[in-house]
């Protein structure tokens, strides 16, 4: 697409995660560091800290990754809040890239949390992540401006989002305008603003000049909360290695705003449709929770029943002599309190509701 006779690239538009924030239950801190995020223990350091709307007393940082939990171990393993800041994340992704390769650093971490959870007791909730799209183009695909004009206009739609304008000076005769749609706290908050400005406000005259012309002239970001949140973070898990972050972004957005050619909103403006390509659609599921039950399906074939019957043909077939028949395996099988509990739960999940007054006559007293 060109703009102005200069072509554009959606190569030069980069997605990001720009923040992250997960509740963690049934994980130490030091197996939160070493295990999931790949950090020395002589890289942590311990200080005294309190999170918003929780009662915890203490934060472990590795730079700007923060952990805050309990100074209670005990306490400290049952929960605890990893808090990463879009420096943070910048942070972590450049000390996770591996050379020139632009391995997806998230992918990775959100496949390896994904992954203990289902391993382990460890249990998360993902309450918010920050997802933006940086326009180096130059000019970009859209500026701020234009956006804003298309909102005043009601040539947009986002499902039913409230929209807001943020103007500020950025010098005596610039100024700094956020483009806002949504609201605070809501699942969905959408931002457009000049991301060069907001890097170089109150920096001397030479270091403006330099990020200026370096820096992304727009950012599109979203911040994601609550279930929404949960369900991206499933989906950054399972992209493809060799699929950039952009694109799923990129589908994202595409599902939640739309920029049209009038009030009309009959033709979506080219501009934002070139903008939006490449784009994979993220599949957008309920919070994910691995049930008791499937818990104890991952016992099962790794440590408890089925490892070992396993192991008793592997020695049977290899002329080993076991004190041991199955012949004497019981048919008629009863299954103890606690397992008719995970297994009504799991089929409740699976919705086969049906059948949970066969497991329940199954349940031994």
């Amino acid at each position: 697409m060109s703009n102005n006779g200069r072509v554009l690239s959606s190569s030069n538009v980069i997605g990001k995660v720009d923040w992250l924030q997960i509740i963690f239950q049934n994980i130490s801190w030091e197996e939160l560091f070493t295990t999931i995020l790949g950090i020395t223990l002589d890289s942590v350091s311990k200080k005294a800290g309190t999170l918003k709307h929780e009662e915890y007393d203490v934060i472990y940082s590795c730079g700007s990754i923060k952990y805050y939990t309990f100074d209670d171990e005990t306490k400290s393993f049952y929960r605890g809040t990893l808090v990463m800041s879009g420096q943070a994340c910048t942070m972590y992704e450049f000390a996770n890239r591996s050379g020139d390769s632009p391995n997806n650093v998230f992918q990775e971490l959100a496949w390896r949390i994904i992954s203990n959870s289902i391993d382990t007791s460890c249990k998360f909730t993902v309450t918010r992540i920050d997802l933006a799209l940086d326009d180096y183009n130059k000019p970009p695909y859209f500026t701020v401006d234009t956006i804003i004009r298309k909102v005043q206009k009601k040539s947009y739609y986002s499902r039913g989002r409230s929209d807001q304008v943020y103007d500020s000076e950025f010098t005596k005769k610039e100024r700094a305008k956020t483009q806002q749609i949504g609201s605070g706290g809501s699942e969905c908050l959408f931002r457009f603003y000049e991301k060069s400005k907001e890097m170089s406000k109150g920096l001397d005259p030479e270091k403006v000049e330099q990020i200026m012309s370096n820096a992304p002239l727009t950012r599109l970001e979203a911040e994601i909360r609550k279930d929404k949140a949960d369900s991206l973070f499933q989906s950054i898990a399972y992209l493809p290695k060799d699929m950039p972050l952009s694109n799923l972004i990129r589908g994202f957005i595409k599902n939640e705003i739309s920029f049209y050619s009038d009030s009309s909103c009959e033709k979506i403006c080219r501009w934002w449709q070139e903008y939006l390509k490449p784009s994979i659609e993220p599949i957008l599921r309920k919070s994910y929770d691995v049930s008791n039950f499937e818990r104890t399906l991952n016992w099962y074939q790794y440590q408890g029943g089925l490892a070992v019957t396993q192991a008793i043909f592997f020695l049977i077939e290899n002329g080993v002599d076991l004190d041991f028949n199955l012949t004497d395996f019981k048919q008629e099988c009863r299954w103890s309190t606690e397992m008719v509990e995970k297994m009504i739960d799991f089929v409740s999940k699976e919705n086969r509701t049906d059948l949970i007054p066969y497991i329940y006559e199954k349940q031994k007293y």
